[in-house]
């Protein structure tokens, strides 16, 4: 059986448990042609068909999967139906629709867990007790780490996604950057296109200038002739000359349209300055940059509508130079003021010419900033991709303080745990030495009754005996009953303060309770050792001292 090398097994255990989940994971090649009907079965070491599997599972393909791509994918075999822990060795081998092997895992064999080495003790809250106690679960390690893996893959899974989207987003932005870029070289060859047909235009107006000229030549040929009606035309020529001025003020309105033109490319300018400023997100610099240029195409028009008004004015002029040349052909005045109109018309269109060379200037700037935008977007995209770099070792180092911060959580917990055994013992110590305090106490006032009824009867055959003896007896007796009193009084004043202090504050914080323990143990079993001593003290003396009575 010859190897196929079109399906590869990865990370293929030397061993697993037969209790757990065993995930089998695999990479299916470009080369491969993968079928729903393929299968991976787990084959023990020496098997001869492919029908000696011990068991098997369908070999999965993941979501989105395309033929012709490599992928890598994963099946899961569940515990019921692994074989029992044992030396034998198995190995997983995958086969097509077709009944060939395509790929032959590594042996490896099936193990028990150890007892203690492969469980881990979880501690868990019981929810519902009153008491707080904590419940402790025993579970494999195996299934931790598998658990853990699995919420690993996933997180890498979404880091994945998270990439694609980055550069999918990278994508449509360098496709859009292109469609403005092609715009704009439209946009350019059809500014081109339109200062050439402005300079066939300015070609054509030299042409008629110089007609005119040489109409004019011809005109002064024939005035010779026509020297007698001169005199009947110069009550005409005042006219004509307040056409004339009429006409410089047109020709004033038209310098003043042509300041406003060069005012108004001066504020473009200064509106282009500000806008490259103030481009620093990429989409703002589109939309500022697509205003920009719809201005500027509704200033060319303009440009070329004030063009047209100025030709039409000049067509009006060159009528009107017609008829002055037909009706003034002698005068050299009209000539002059002829020649002075075509230089103005002949001005106008160089500051046109030249206006149409600032409008050049500004597209070749505005060519500029785009070339800068793009390599502006080049570096954010390498930007990115150091931050996404840097995002990924960000999150190893979390991961890996997480698991120390676990392991230092579980021995906490560990050292609480005890703490919280050592906090019930002193607990249940405290409670026995209140009890025992209390029959301390009911103890010693049984004996107070004892002795107030034996001085009471005392007392009474007293009364029988003589007024000497009598004087001498407080000085004998008096004494120890006062002190008993005394010190059962004290110690009992004292035991009910302790009792007020340890009843004052039931639940606190479990340190505090813990050091207040530690420190009341021994002091209060002086106490009660006091007490008791005291209390058989004064019961023995006052008892050695009845018979005297």
């Amino acid at each position: 059986m010859e190897e196929k090398r079109f399906v590869h097994f990865r990370d293929v255990a030397v061993s697993y448990f037969s209790q757990t989940r065993v995930d089998c994971r695999y990479t299916i090649s470009s080369q491969h042609d993968w079928s729903s009907r393929d299968w991976i079965g787990l084959f023990k070491v020496g098997w001869l068909t492919v029908k000696d599997y011990y068991t098997f599972a369908w070999a999965l393909a993941p979501e989105g999967y395309q033929k012709g791509a490599d992928a890598n994918c994963s099946v899961a075999f569940h515990p019921s139906y692994l074989p029992i822990p044992g030396v034998e060795e198995y190995q997983f081998v995958y086969v097509d629709e077709r009944g060939d092997v395509c790929a032959i895992s590594s042996q490896f064999t099936f193990a028990a867990p150890r007892p203690l080495d492969e469980l881990v003790t979880l501690e868990k809250s019981g929810e519902g007790e009153e008491d707080g106690d904590d419940l402790l679960l025993v579970v494999p390690k195996a299934l931790i780490l598998q658990n853990l893996l699995e919420g690993c893959q996933r997180e890498l899974h979404e880091l994945h996604k998270k990439f694609e989207a980055v550069n999918g987003d990278v994508e449509n932005e360098r496709q859009r950057w292109k469609t403005d870029r092609d715009e704009f070289e439209i946009l350019r060859s059809d500014m081109r296109s339109q200062i050439e047909q402005l300079k066939t235009n300015l070609r054509h107006s030299t042409e008629k200038t110089e007609e005119l000229e040489q109409k004019h030549k011809e005109a002064q040929s024939s005035s010779e002739s026509m020297s007698a009606e001169f005199n009947a035309l110069l009550a005409e020529r005042a006219e004509n000359q307040q056409r004339i001025k009429e006409l410089e003020q047109d020709s004033a309105t038209l310098t003043q349209q042509k300041q406003d033109i060069e005012a108004e490319l001066e504020r473009m300018k200064e509106r282009v300055k500000k806008m490259t400023i103030q481009r620093r997100d990429e989409e703002t610099e589109r939309r500022d940059l697509q205003l920009e240029n719809e201005q500027m195409h509704a200033d060319l028009r303009t440009l070329q509508e004030r063009l047209e008004a100025s030709e039409r004015s000049t067509e009006a002029l060159r009528r009107d130079l017609s008829e002055l040349g037909s009706l003034q052909s002698h005068s050299h005045a009209e000539l002059h003021q002829v020649r002075l109109q075509s230089a103005q018309m002949s001005l106008q269109l160089s500051q046109a010419n030249l206006a149409l060379r600032e409008g050049q200037s500004t597209w070749a700037q505005e060519r500029e900033t785009l070339r800068q935008s793009a390599e502006l977007d080049k570096d954010r995209v390498q930007k990115l991709s150091r931050e996404l770099q840097k995002k990924e070792e960000w999150l190893q180092e979390e991961r890996s303080e997480r698991e120390k911060l676990e392991v230092e959580l579980g021995i906490e917990k560990d050292c609480n745990r005890e703490q919280r055994a050592s906090l019930r013992a002193l607990q249940k110590e405290q409670e026995q030495h209140q009890l025992e305090k209390q029959e301390l106490l009911d103890h010693i006032h049984v004996l107070e009754l004892r002795l107030d009824t034996e001085t009471d009867a005392k007392w009474a055959e007293a009364a029988a005996t003589p007024i000497s003896y009598i004087d001498s007896l407080p000085s004998i007796d008096e004494k120890p009953l006062l002190e008993s009193s005394s010190e059962l009084s004290l110690s009992a004043l004292d035991s009910e303060q302790h009792d007020e202090s340890t009843e004052k504050n039931p639940k606190d914080n479990e340190d505090d309770v813990m050091q207040e323990d530690l420190e009341v143990q021994p002091f209060s079993n002086g106490i009660a050792d006091q007490m008791l001593s005291e209390a058989k003290d004064s019961v023995f003396s006052a008892l050695a001292d009845a018979p005297l009575w």
